[in-house]
């Protein structure tokens, strides 16, 4: 009963690793995006602005 204990628990740390790694993962793949479409925003913004200034 020991080693089927032991066992599980060790996939229990496995899993939470793959979690911990899937969070990160996601994370990072969305704060890239969140950034991209960030920058992409204030260009609009300041391009429009810079545009009604200069004419």
């Amino acid at each position: 009963m020991k080693a089927i204990t032991a066992h599980s628990s060790q996939l229990t740390a496995h899993s939470s690793q793959l979690t911990a790694h899937a969070d990160y993962v996601i994370k990072r793949i969305f704060c890239q995006a969140l950034k991209q479409t960030f920058s992409h925003f204030c260009e609009k913004v300041f391009s429009v602005v810079y545009e009604s200034e200069v004419a």
